[in-house]
């Protein structure tokens, strides 16, 4: 078999010539979009063909000529840390951003070309931090990369082109703070309301994820990325933007934020990364400006566009993002709209590269479907030590979803709070396998942090029933950030707050604050919830049920049925013992790291890290130091957390397990008395 694969390999190579020359023949001059098919840097044009990527000159940006060739002579992950890259298998998607590529193979799987190392790049087939690990592509609609960087010569090259640098983003209060090394993928989920990512900075799985535009009820048909900015368009042509990741969210350990409105940085000063206090919340999802030319409804304009978009790099900042959508302007003529993001106004570039009527969007900006809701609304009690306990709701809320509305009741009255939230980092993942079961009461709860935010007229309210509550139990939590942990699922909300927690708006100090609990139930989380279970549509096979009618079923068929019901119960119990066996092992991990966090963040809190003055260290040593102290910032939260969530899920049953069990053991009894009948019969 091993000289087979070898002669198939050599035979393979030596053809790679005259492919190439009748691959090169049909690929386009120039590239004006991304997709997985094709990408472009400032530098280069890139295209699949024939299961490889191939790669030339970006002659209008640079003055350089130059043929398609094969990307890095082969077109395919080569090279000592993609040996499971096999002969014979072919890249089928990638996706590109400044010179880094993320590509799939025919077997699923995630290979990546990161031009950011001292030495030589090659292909990797892991990813991830703290621990690598390989990426499948999970169930999508469409997915994209997107690569936010700056120049840190200290630690990384950056071997791509100005054009295709950053360098830093913008906070609501117009603050400057560097951008690190981000590189998301960006899945949109089947139903297009979600959208999974994951990062090169991140343990290695698909469980956190953000919703569409209009909280989730929008359906996504396609998306593009550029920089952390996110640009999507939906069946009849609307269109939002959001700039997000993970290191701009808030999750990130080590990352200081708060909820106070102040400018900090001045002029053209950029905040180091580890040292940068960033005002939050983030600003959501912007609904673009539509394309005039399209609205003339004069019965005589041919204008019209596709769903085909992208989002472009142009410089440093927020708003140096262009906006790209195929169409036809009013004449006739085909190529795309264009603006930069925060524009008012399209503008229409000729290409002449046209498209099919069937591509065109129909009845531009009508009401288009949307999907279902996915906010939730809870109820239950806020506790606190010596305090009676209050009714308490939390209206609108989901775990992949900021901020909800948090209502407290008293003496026949009710205040609102918001209640903001981020993402709990942990070294270890969430459901690797299954990213669907997070937030299921099925699978495990989302783990999030939380930090409220109390209105104005609440704090000095007039109502001494209110403001008596207020003082009593919230003041001291407004506007402190990650001042609650969450553990959230479809079923249940635990809030809990933080009695000593580090303070992000001085290194050294540590802030001591009262113990709340919030308790809190979804009345509603059963209906449907079986339906969404991956147990429940493995026993709910149809293939598995007993016909209506009996009467023409043999017993044959019996066995038939029989044999297929246990090779289900098979697969369940193999499932849910895989899952769990994830569980242990995540939980096992982080307990492990736990007691080391401790003793390492007793060591931060002597030497007083990171309070020392590095303002003439290098810049290297300033990040390293000033990471190293900001652990403290999250805590050891997360990790408790997610070892005892984790190590309770390795050891429980899911009721929808259980429940499924039952259905095929059910069908089983049924089937054996079937069978036990047709034996007697023909006898």
């Amino acid at each position: 078999m091993k000289r087979i694969i070898g002669f198939y390999f050599i035979l393979h190579t030596l053809l790679i010539p005259v492919s190439s020359l009748s691959a090169a023949d049909t690929l386009p001059d120039d590239i004006r979009f991304r997709d997985l098919k094709y990408g472009f840097s400032y530098e280069y044009l890139y295209a699949l063909k024939d299961g490889r990527i191939w790669i030339k000159p970006d002659t209008k940006n640079t003055g350089v000529t130059g043929e398609w060739e094969l990307f890095n002579k082969t077109g395919i992950p080569s090279g000592k840390y993609s040996s499971s890259f096999e002969p014979g298998d072919v890249i089928t998607e990638f996706s590109t951003e400044g010179t880094m590529i993320a590509a799939v193979s025919n077997r699923g799987r995630f290979y990546f070309w990161q031009p950011t190392y001292f030495e030589d790049t090659v292909w990797h087939e892991e990813t991830g931090a703290p621990f690598e690990d390989v990426l499948y592509l999970p169930d999508n609609k469409t997915w994209c990369f997107s690569f936010s960087v700056m120049r840190a010569p200290w630690k990384r090259e950056t071997r791509m082109h100005e054009k295709d640098i950053v360098t830093y983003w913008e906070d609501i209060d117009g603050n400057r703070t560097e951008f690190g090394l981000t590189a998301t993928i960006f899945c949109v989920t089947p139903d297009g309301q979600r959208i999974r990512f994951t990062d090169t900075g991140l343990p290695t799985s698909w469980n956190r994820a953000i919703t569409s535009p209009e909280r989730g009820r929008f359906i996504i048909e396609n998306i593009s990325a550029s920089a952390s900015t996110i640009f999507v368009i939906n069946k009849t042509g609307k269109m939002y933007t959001r700039m997000y990741d993970y290191e701009l969210d808030g999750g990130g350990p080590a990352l200081r934020w708060v909820f106070d409105r102040e400018k900090r940085t001045e002029g053209d000063e950029i905040a180091p990364i580890m040292t940068s206090i960033r005002t939050y919340p983030l600003p959501g999802w912007l609904e673009q400006e539509p394309i005039v030319q399209l609205l003339k409804g004069d019965g005589k304009s041919k204008a019209a566009i596709t769903e085909k978009i992208t989002i472009v790099l142009t410089g440093k900042g927020n708003a140096a993002r262009e906006l790209r959508v195929q169409g036809r302007d009013s004449i006739g003529r085909y190529g795309y709209f264009r603006k930069m993001i925060f524009d008012k106004t399209w503008e229409f570039i000729e290409t002449g590269e046209k498209f099919s009527d069937a591509d065109i969007i129909k009845d531009y900006l009508a009401k288009a479907p949307e999907g279902k809701i996915l906010d939730k609304n809870y109820s239950g009690t806020v506790s606190k030590p010596g305090e009676a306990d209050l009714k308490a709701e939390l209206l609108d809320f989901y775990y992949f979803n900021s901020p909800a509305t948090l209502r407290v009741h008293v003496n026949n009255k009710y205040f609102d709070m918001t209640f903001h939230t981020a993402d709990l980092w942990s070294p270890t993942v969430q459901k690797k396998y299954h990213p669907e079961l997070v937030g299921h009461p099925s699978g495990e709860p989302r783990l999030i942090q939380g930090a409220i935010v109390i209105p104005e007229d609440i704090l000095n309210s007039s109502d001494p029933d209110i403001k008596g509550t207020v003082d009593k139990y919230f003041r001291e939590f407004n506007k402190e950030p990650i001042a609650f942990t969450v553990s959230a699922d479809d079923r249940q909300v635990l809030i809990e707050s933080k009695t000593l927690q580090r303070s992000l708006r001085k290194n050294l100090s540590y802030e001591f604050r009262g113990s709340l609990k919030f308790n809190l139930i979804n009345e509603n989380y059963r209906n449907g919830y079986l339906t969404k279970s991956i147990f429940i549509a493995i026993a709910g096979n149809p293939e598995l049920e007993i016909p209506g009618d009996t009467s023409a079923i043999t017993l044959s068929g019996v066995d038939s049925l029989i044999a297929l019901n246990k090779k289900a119960l098979d697969d369940l119990k193999s499932l849910n013992k895989k899952i769990k066996r994830e569980s242990c092992s995540s939980g096992c991990v982080s307990s492990c790291i736990l007691p080391v966090y401790y003793i390492f963040n007793g060591c931060i809190t002597i030497t007083g890290l990171p309070h020392w003055d590095m303002s003439k260290s290098s810049p290297g040593t300033q990040e390293n130091i000033t990471q190293l102290g900001g652990v403290s910032y999250t805590g050891g939260t997360p990790l408790k957390e997610h070892a005892a969530m984790n190590l309770r899920e390795g050891f429980d049953d899911p009721e929808d397990y259980e429940h499924a069990v039952e259905i095929i053991e059910g069908r089983l009894s049924r089937l054996r008395e079937l069978g036990k009948k047709l034996s007697v019969k023909n006898d």
